[in-house]
């Protein structure tokens, strides 16, 4: 049987374990949802370059993923879960509840978002029920098996009571966006969102999540927070999704058309985008078509301080980054020479060009 194409999952792509000597004639497709945090090697062109098609969370993928975490347009404008204004207010009294959560089990990320949440504390009142920053216990039914939590009827309810939940993504990368914004959409809780610039051009309607970067400090946030907190009306505009009539809950073009375009079966499936995404390659290659991925197709710069802006060189990410530019530059020239790898020689190499600074 004659290979005509590869696919590669990003979290598994090892340079360790590559098919080479790599055949002219063999297509590399490149499937990955997930940020850089589980393979950095991958933000660099030099590795990019090596595939010829992608399925990744950018909109700008062969077969974009960006709606992954999103199970549909039905979820957004339900009401089932939705907490009334006033009732919201009561439980900050009864069950002594902050008007902002934030819930998170990765406490090392890309994205420092714990440094933000952090100052944010000293300006608002935040439950913090995860690992990261923790000040409340979780109910021990949310504790076990977490990840088969995260959406279900008994941890979206949880949600719901809060009139504010963080959602900051673990990495800041064009289009990246999982269900730590879909989640309190869903329930009718505003995202206050830090993580892909982007996010804004798939939200429900203008005004449906909060963004950080709209404020120029965390206490001029936490100001914004209260006020909107203790004023109903204005609370209410974030959630026209749920509270006008059906027909105008979501005005965002975009997102209607990304949603509606989806096969049946797609929605929170991932299998279902695998299978799209071969059968896309299959059709390029039928077809003799040849691209090439670009870091437009996976679009994730260099971490900064979510504080500042700048770049944190005490952030070990950033070291990572730099260090996988190297593996990239390497790897890119292992496989246009065709040339085996040895995982030893090859990370000795990677890590003289690095301390060179050769990359």
């Amino acid at each position: 049987m004659t290979v005509v194409a590869i696919l590669f999952y990003g979290s598994n792509f090892n340079v360790a374990d590559l098919p080479l000597p790599r055949s002219r004639n063999v297509t590399w497709g490149l499937i990955h949802e997930e940020s850089p945090r589980n393979n950095p090697i991958l933000v660099h062109d030099d590795a990019l370059n090596l595939f010829n098609y992608s399925a990744t969370f950018s909109r700008y993928s062969d077969v974009p993923l960006t709606l992954v975490d999103l199970p549909g347009e039905e979820e957004l404008t339900d009401t089932s879960y939705l907490v009334p204004f006033k009732e919201k207010s009561e439980l900050v009294y009864k069950n002594s509840l902050a008007p902002v959560l934030y819930i998170q089990s990765d406490c090392d990320t890309a994205s420092d978002r714990d440094s933000y949440v952090a100052e944010l504390m000293k300006y608002i009142q935040v439950d913090s029920y995860g690992p990261c920053l923790n000040n409340r216990p979780l109910v021990e039914s949310l504790k076990d098996n977490h990840m088969e939590t995260l959406m279900s009827k008994e941890f979206l309810s949880f949600v719901a009571k809060y009139k504010f939940t963080l959602a900051f993504e673990n990495a800041v990368c064009n289009d990246y966006i999982t269900e730590k914004l879909w989640r309190p959409l869903i329930v009718g809780s505003i995202p206050v969102y830090y993580g892909s610039p982007t996010f804004k051009d798939w939200l429900p309607n203008n005004q449906s999540a909060i963004s950080v970067l709209d404020f120029k400090n965390p206490k001029d946030l936490a100001a914004f927070l209260l006020k909107l907190a203790n004023n109903e009306a204005d609370y209410q505009e974030y959630l026209n999704h749920k509270l006008l009539d059906r027909d105008n809950r979501i005005t965002n073009d975009r997102l209607l058309k990304a949603l509606q375009s989806r096969p049946k079966g797609y929605a929170n499936d991932f299998g279902n985008y695998v299978q799209a995404f071969e059968c896309f390659v299959c059709r390029k290659v039928h077809n003799s078509q040849r691209s090439l991925m670009t870091s437009k197709q996976y679009s994730c710069p260099l971490p900064t301080n979510p504080l500042t802006g700048k770049i944190n060189h005490g952030n070990v990410w950033v070291d990572q980054w730099n260090i996988e530019k190297c593996g990239a530059k390497l790897l890119a020239h292992f496989v246009s020479n065709n040339k085996s790898i040895d995982i030893k020689q090859f990370n000795n190499e990677q890590f003289r060009m690095y301390n060179k600074a050769e990359c």
